[in-house]
């Protein structure tokens, strides 16, 4: 058995330093996924329905709300509810498949994928949060114990 396993405040340090990482990683790659996928969407219905700097400003917006929620939703993993950490691991896997489709997208039909796909759907993803399969899979906070704080 690991000592993190054993020793309650080392396992609790480790469930933040994942809860933050894994928050800051999901933030970041669901800005350029999901900036890709509302550039596809706005151009696809009316290339002027949104102007530079609105679609920015929609995206960070969008970001910003996420953010918010995975704030919650780490510090409720550090808690220890299970649910929280399920949910991590599906937003963490839907981000690198939603990224991993639009790099294939990209490719498609061109010789060279968008440099962007490559960067924010490919490399970013698998370089930022499929690292954090494996330690959301192994670390399952427990509940702290009802006079712990």
């Amino acid at each position: 058995m690991a000592r993190w396993e054993r020793d309650p405040v080392l396992k609790r340090r480790l469930s933040w330093l994942l809860a933050g990482t894994e928050t800051a990683a999901l933030a970041l790659n669901f800005y350029f996924v999901f900036a890709a996928y509302l550039r596809r969407i706005t151009v696809a219905i009316s290339p002027t329905l949104l102007s530079t700097e609105a679609f920015v400003i929609l995206a960070l917006a969008a970001t910003g709300v996420f953010l918010a929620i995975a704030v919650v939703q780490g510090c409720l993993f550090v808690r220890g509810r299970g649910w929280a950490r399920v949910a991590f691991l599906i937003e963490n896997s839907a981000l690198v498949f939603l990224g991993l489709v639009w790099f294939i997208h990209s490719k498609v039909g061109q010789g060279e994928p968008n440099v962007y796909a490559v960067w924010g759907g490919f490399i970013l993803p698998f370089v930022t949060l499929f690292p954090l399969l494996w330690p959301l899979m192994l670390l399952r906070p427990t509940p702290p114990a009802a006079g712990a704080r």
